[in-house]
């Protein structure tokens, strides 16, 4: 595990208005206030976007499973900020809907805003993150540094143990034999077909 501490900083309100990209128009606002850390809170209705719902596989690394939505959804989300290479990295979860169907994921590459998205930003002071490629994960992780100190914690193994395990799973049968309802369901619902 590993940590910062730090401060809230300047607070941001943002109306995204129809036709905008959730996406694009909040990395540049971050990058014009000179964004480093923190939080993103938002809400509002996408008229089309693309998101990882999971990957294909439980693997690591792991391929993303896109999905494509359009249509007008309504939408909330959250997002962290950390520095990326040369421009602030942000990572967007949102939960979308419409008509009885939702979709979970990361936004990613467009969030096309349906009437209006409302953004809030919580800046955090005296936190040094930075996103980098975990090249055993495959994915950029948030490394959390201080001047001249590592913020590298450790903490008691939280792993299960043999006991712990087995009584987690019930009457012998493995996790994979198990059924996984409508997770299940969804899941093969959404696999891509296999070459």
């Amino acid at each position: 595990m590993e940590y910062s501490e730090g401060r809230l900083g300047r607070v941001f309100v943002l109306r995204i208005d129809d036709g905008e990209d959730l996406l694009a128009v909040t990395q540049k606002f971050l990058q014009d206030k000179s964004v480093r850390s923190g939080t993103i809170l938002f809400l509002g209705a996408l008229r089309k976007g693309r998101m990882v719902t999971g990957p294909e596989e439980p693997t690591i690394p792991p391929e993303p499973h896109y999905i494509m939505f359009e249509g007008g959804w309504e939408m909330v989300g959250l997002g962290t900020i950390s520095q990326g290479d040369d421009a602030p990295a942000i990572h967007f979860h949102a939960s979308v809907g419409r008509a009885g169907h939702a979709l979970t994921g990361c936004l990613r590459d467009m969030a096309i805003t349906y009437i209006v998205a409302e953004v809030v930003i919580l800046e955090f002071s005296g936190c040094n993150i930075h996103r980098r490629l975990d090249e055993k994960m495959g994915v950029p992780l948030p490394v959390h540094t201080k001047t001249g100190e590592s913020a590298q914690q450790s903490l008691p193994n939280t792993e299960p143990d043999a006991a712990s395990e087995k009584s987690a799973i019930s009457a012998g049968k493995k996790e994979e034999d198990m059924p996984g309802g409508l997770a299940e369901i969804i899941r093969d619902l959404t696999r891509r077909p296999r070459a």
